[in-house]
């Protein structure tokens, strides 16, 4: 093997020390406050925990991220838009400067010998096609159908590029390290946490199938006078979320207007039969979210190194946060709609980890490698000095990356009803409590989309009538 040179290894352990220290501060601990104060109906104070002027640095995107949900749970839905745009634009100029500068970037050789936090954050494959789901309802709510459609086609776009972007590293991460080395490795560092997140990431089967994009998609058609495109989309939607009752009512809804006569009797022997919709209907869409999104936390790994022996490394696990909504209810002149899920983000989110898992763990592998070369020659160069400096150093730097959209809500919902024309308003019901707010349906609306966010606090409804 070949020794280290001595001035390499003082920079190394310069940059380890230096960029330990600076990551010391987890990003869970920075977005506590803000997730308590949404949990609050304080969406202000949330907002106030991402100023503007600290949207910069490697954690430029991230930042975005979380004001752009919060402007949208405010209503604020330009501004929010402008922050989603902001971050889209962002995470492709570090896609595209991480792809030329790959074998020559200081920050991609710093990841493998100090940690991941070094790294301008991009977001996680997931957060990037949400990002234009949740930029579409910005344009919906703003009457904007054509910004919604550019939208939903970016998050198509994003779906079919990081699917094969994913397995093209994970069949190199593949190389590096055997699947069976970091289940391994998770089960016995945190067994509870990796059953916990086996179970939550169960009912997902890709995230490169987005059900709410498509369900946002059909609406995006429907309200363009395009039933064809509207029904191609529910038939991808329902893919991804097969247990949506608001997806298996659209479906053979749309299929029965499309005059699809072998796909109605399809749909209804599999998900039974629905009652038909008043052509002169008021067509509510209503999106209702709750909760808050995972948080990560640090876990120890025991990982093997090459030529024997076995290093701890620290990985990041999602851990999940209760709730005590888990569903909303339109009512109406006695008639009573349960939302369903389109897209549960902590399901979401532990098949993301899942996934990325082999990825993390080769990286990891390399790196406690890399520190266990620099620690050995800094023994046998300086003695017992250097060896302690370098387990010091090693220790300080092994640090999981905690980052991750954190203001996101636990849960997508939808419910898709007709009312009656006249019907003056309906009402919003939290099914597990008191909560309810009433939304006016306007005089003359063919279409009413009506966006919610629960809280412990009550009720954020925001709506836009076509």
């Amino acid at each position: 093997m070949r020794s280290i040179p001595v001035r390499l290894i003082c920079l190394g352990l310069a940059c380890m020390l230096a960029a330990g220290c600076s990551c010391l501060s987890s990003y869970t601990m920075v977005t506590m406050q803000a997730r308590q104060s949404i949990s609050q109906g304080r969406f202000d104070d949330a907002l106030g925990v991402f100023p503007e002027k600290s949207a910069k640095g490697k954690n430029e995107v991230l930042i975005r991220l979380e004001r752009g949900i919060i402007f949208q749970s405010m209503g604020e839905f330009a501004l929010s838009a402008q922050e989603f745009e902001r971050a889209a634009e962002k995470i492709r100029i570090f896609e595209d400067r991480a792809l030329i500068s790959a074998t020559k970037s200081t920050s991609q050789v710093g990841s493998l010998i100090i940690n991941e936090q070094i790294m301008p954050y991009e977001g996680e494959d997931f957060e990037k096609v949400l990002v234009h789901g949740f930029d579409a309802v910005n344009y919906l709510m703003m009457g904007d159908l054509e910004g919604a459609r550019v939208e939903i086609r970016n998050a198509y776009t994003r779906q079919k590029e990081l699917y094969e972007k994913h397995y093209r590293e994970l069949e190199k991460a593949k190389q590096s390290s055997a699947e069976t080395d970091w289940n391994r490795s998770f089960r016995t560092a945190d067994p509870e946490g990796y059953d916990l997140l086996k179970i939550t990431a169960g009912s997902v089967l890709s995230i490169y199938q987005n059900a709410f994009a498509y369900y946002i998609s059909s609406l995006v058609y429907e309200l363009g006078n395009e039933p064809d495109e509207a029904y191609i989309d529910l038939k991808k939607a329902i893919d991804a979320a097969p247990g949506s009752r608001s997806i298996q009512g659209d479906l053979i809804r749309l299929s029965r207007e499309l005059n699809f006569i072998e796909d109605t009797e399809k749909w209804e022997e599999k998900y039974g039969k629905r009652e038909m919709t008043a052509s002169d209907a008021v067509d509510v869409f209503v999106i209702f979210t709750h909760g808050l999104a995972p948080y990560k936390e640090a876990v120890n790994f025991p990982i093997p190194v090459p030529k024997g022996g076995i290093v701890f490394a620290s990985m990041p696990v999602y851990r999940f946060t209760p709730l005590s909504v888990h569903r909303a209810a339109v009512r109406y002149e006695g008639n009573y709609h349960e939302t369903s899920a389109v897209s549960n983000i902590d399901a979401i989110a532990a098949r993301n980890l899942l996934d990325k898992f082999p990825i993390l763990f080769a990286k990891q592998v390399v790196r406690t490698y890399l520190k266990a070369r620099i620690t050995g020659e800094l023994s046998d160069q300086f003695g017992a000095v250097g060896a302690v400096a370098g387990s010091l150093a090693s220790a300080i730097t092994e640090q999981a990356d905690l980052r991750t959209w954190s203001c996101l809500p636990k849960e997508i919902q939808v419910a898709r009803v007709f009312v009656p024309r006249g019907t003056s308003g309906i009402t919003l019901e939290c099914t597990q409590d008191s909560m309810k707010g009433t939304v006016d349906v306007p005089e003359g609306a063919k279409h009413l989309i009506v966006l919610c966010r629960a809280t412990d606090a009550g009720l954020s409804i925001q709506k836009r009538a076509y």
